[in-house]
């Protein structure tokens, strides 16, 4: 007769046990995932868009609580493959055509978090300094990825060079959609980074802003700067995984904020020229 009322209190001593497991093992996990959520790992790579995040985005998450660790890579593919591949959150040095690229190659979920401040690619003097000097013959060093491509080309369009082909959708011109060579300019063809080391070999350059950035180049050399179109604009993106994680709206807000933008003003103060572009939403 006794066994009955024994056996219930070592059940619920069992059960007591038991329940204090379980409330430390939901304890412990809430913790990782406190510590997962306050460390944000950024994928950087060379160019002003990840020291900008580190000189200013950085500190200002770190103000809110977050750690930040930079994970440096020597280029922008093996950071965005970083990412995608869970080894960092985020990466801010490609645009909305790198990502979709990507996306499709990698076949990765990247997600676009906020628009960022953007360097323009513009045009550089290099055996003439003058637009208005151009002739048949010239030339024009364009990096041979196809959004450098891409660029210079709409960039000639706009300065009256050439006409491309109006069927075709702007983020997607090559130079076989030439037309019309007004001037006869010819387009050599290079890795977008040799085209700095051999400006002097050529009448013009077409140089994107990263770029320029890393070969030191004069920026009031610039002879005419380009309007990006919507798809060239930078951006920070993650995984869409991520996309519900407390830092994605911080880092939003803080890139959305007048004290950041004011940051980005005073560096182009600095500098002396508009090197930056901050998209109109974020203003």
């Amino acid at each position: 007769m006794n066994k009955t009322p024994l056996g219930g209190r070592k059940m619920k001593k069992y059960l007591r046990y038991l329940g204090l497991a379980l409330i430390t093992l939901v304890v412990a996990a809430c913790g990782k995932q406190t510590e997962d959520t306050q460390t944000i790992k950024v994928a950087t790579s060379p160019g002003p868009y990840s020291i900008l995040f580190m000189e200013e985005v950085a500190p200002r998450l770190e103000e809110q609580g977050y750690t930040v660790e930079e994970i440096q890579f020597s280029e922008l593919r093996q950071a965005m493959i970083a990412v995608d591949e869970g080894e960092a959150d985020i990466n801010v040095d490609g645009n909305r055509l790198n990502t979709e690229s990507y996306n499709d190659t990698l076949g990765a979920s990247f997600e676009q978090i906020v628009r960022i401040p953007t360097v323009p690619a513009a045009i550089y003097p290099g055996q003439k300094d003058s637009l208005d000097a151009v002739e048949e013959g010239d030339t024009i060093a364009i990096g041979n990825g196809t959004v450098s491509m891409m660029r210079g080309l709409l960039l000639m369009e706009d300065l009256g060079w050439i006409t491309l082909n109006p069927d075709v959708e702007a983020a997607k011109v090559t130079a076989d959609d030439i037309e019309e060579n007004h001037v006869g300019i010819e387009i050599v063809e290079m890795q977008s980074a040799a085209v700095p080391p051999a400006i002097q070999d050529v009448s013009y350059a077409l140089v994107a802003g990263s770029i320029a950035y890393d070969a030191g180049m004069d920026l009031d050399s610039r002879l005419v700067t380009e309007q990006p179109i919507e798809g060239l604009l930078l951006e920070a993106i993650t995984t869409a995984d991520k996309m519900d994680q407390p830092w994605v709206e911080d880092i939003k807000a803080i890139y959305q904020s007048e004290d950041f933008n004011q940051a980005v003003l005073d560096r182009n103060e600095e500098i002396g020229t508009e090197f930056w572009i901050i998209p109109e939403e974020n203003q």
